[in-house]
């Protein structure tokens, strides 16, 4: 019995999951996703937009559903790389009022037996992370996988380390994380929304952060003005 056990958890495949609103998805989400995918550090990435996130007023971002195609546009042709909207199931099974990272993640893994998740995050989001709903279980039950962003020289990369590990020790807690060797563009989904507002004018800055098929996904149904 135990062999199979041990045969079972030597034969799951790691997912790393990717999370935001991705309003809209743009070129730091797909550096992440393809660092992951080329340097075969994972089996699959997920991407998984937010339904209804604490931190975002649901009213005023992109509809779930235009979120989702300008995901499935951006990642069309990529192996291994998916999008999932389990958040938007959990929401409307569940009656939530919001969509919590934690919750989230225990119900996937409740749901996905044959899959052992790792969750994505950048630096600048972990250096915050206390201000999430059960945030110490969240570090202590997920492999976590830190990015940072190529305009973020406060600290090395090796101060940077040092940071990550005494979390673990900061709340008595068994935090895994692995910081990626490679940074990421630093441009938030924000920054593009505001270009977007005078696509005409900026078209050319937009096309450096977000795919080309993505824009025309978002003029044809004329978002963000």
């Amino acid at each position: 019995m135990l062999l199979v056990l041990n045969l079972l958890i030597m034969t799951k495949k790691d997912v790393a999951i990717i999370g935001g609103a991705f309003d809209p998805i743009h070129i730091g989400h797909m550096q992440m996703t393809k660092y992951l995918i080329d340097n075969c550090i994972v089996d699959e990435v997920w991407l998984l937009p937010s339904y209804n996130s604490p931190l975002k007023d649901f009213n005023s971002m992109t509809s779930f559903s235009d979120r989702v195609a300008m995901l499935n546009i951006a990642i069309k042709g990529i192996s291994a790389v998916y999008v999932n909207t389990f958040e938007e199931e959990y929401y409307k099974n569940n009656e939530c009022q919001k969509t919590y990272t934690y919750e989230i993640l225990k119900a996937m893994q409740k749901k996905y037996l044959n899959l052992r998740f790792h969750f994505v995050i950048g630096f600048d989001s972990i250096k915050n992370i206390n201000k999430w709903y059960r945030f110490k279980e969240l570090l202590n039950d997920f492999w976590f996988y830190v990015f940072d962003r190529k305009d973020d020289e406060f600290l090395t990369y090796e101060q940077k380390n040092i940071y990550l590990k005494s979390l673990g020790k900061k709340y008595k807690i068994d935090f895994i994380y692995e910081m990626m060797p490679t940074k990421i563009e630093d441009i938030s989904s924000t920054q593009i929304r505001k270009l977007l507002k005078n696509r005409d004018q900026n078209k050319e800055n937009i096309l450096k952060f977000i795919d080309e098929n993505v824009y025309k996904y978002i003029e044809t149904n004329n978002l963000y003005f």
